[in-house]
């Protein structure tokens, strides 16, 4: 008995109401709401709640959306920087930050980046990617987990201690986002360690490409990690001169600490303490 086909039409006119479900829960996001849990944001929009569901997730996938970390509410994720026109104004963050990015970039000659958190993951919102062979690529809107890139790492470590072992215990068994390596949770607790002590993390892939990455913390007018800068590139390029590069790296980040009073310097921290 021959297989019916199956009407062409009617499958794209099922995509198409898919896809118009999708825009309109990410539209749903562009107001002054922190957030949604999924049936409020159903009976707003007068979807089911399994439609909902559906759509926010597919957003969640493609980092439109990014999900709290008890999973009851989402928020609007930094992806949606990507659709933004290059002639609007930047974020404050970044207009802050980018002349200590260009700083950055300008000492190395390698790529530089500034991430903020969005959930479980790091997100680029900003950066200059080098020209030269062995590019480390700048992509805003890039989304890695945190136990990934030394911007991710960074970004965990000064989390506290609950929540680093809440996060562990979620994305058991860690892998690394690029090679698909395992990652020793013990370990990354020993670096997290190193990271809090010496105030920033330090990346070496040992799988082709080899990269070497730096990332250090930026901190907001409250004290709290408000994201990370990081430079980084090939290994065979970037070690040799990291060493003698390192402190005027770490004296620009730190003078966009200081730029907004976002952190004290380095001897008003010792008295704080």
């Amino acid at each position: 008995m021959p297989v019916p086909k199956i009407d062409a039409a009617i499958g794209e006119r099922e995509l198409n109401k898919a896809t118009v479900r999708v825009l309109q829960v990410l539209s749903s996001f562009a107001s002054d709401v922190e957030g949604y849990g999924v049936t409020e944001l159903a009976q707003a929009l007068g979807m089911t709640k399994n439609m909902t569901y559906r759509a926010l997730t597919t957003l969640v996938e493609q980092g439109y959306v990014t999900r709290e970390r008890d999973g009851s509410r989402y928020q609007l994720g930094y992806r949606v920087l990507e659709l933004q026109s290059p002639l609007k104004v930047e974020p404050d963050f970044r207009s802050l930050a980018a002349p200590y990015v260009r700083r950055v970039h300008a000492l190395t000659g390698e790529s530089t980046g500034l991430v903020v958190r969005a959930g479980d993951y790091c997100v680029l919102i900003d950066g200059i990617e080098t020209r030269k062979h062995g590019v480390w690529r700048v992509r805003v809107g890039a989304l890695f987990p945190l136990h990934g890139p030394a911007t991710g790492r960074v970004l965990l470590a000064f989390d506290d201690d609950a929540a680093i072992d809440d996060y562990l215990a979620r994305h058991e068994p860690l892998r690394h986002p690029r090679t698909g390596e395992p990652v020793d949770s013990q370990q990354l607790r020993a670096q997290i360690g190193q990271i809090r002590e010496q105030g920033y993390a330090r990346v070496a892939r040992a799988t082709p490409p080899q990269m070497v990455s730096v990332a250090f913390p930026v901190w907001d007018i409250d004290g709290r990690l408000h994201g990370a800068m990081s430079v980084g590139g090939p290994a065979e390029r970037f070690e040799a001169q990291l060493e003698a590069q390192l402190p005027d790296i770490r004296e620009i980040v730190a003078e966009l600490n200081r730029r907004s009073r976002l952190f004290p310097a380095d001897d008003e921290r010792a008295e704080l303490n």
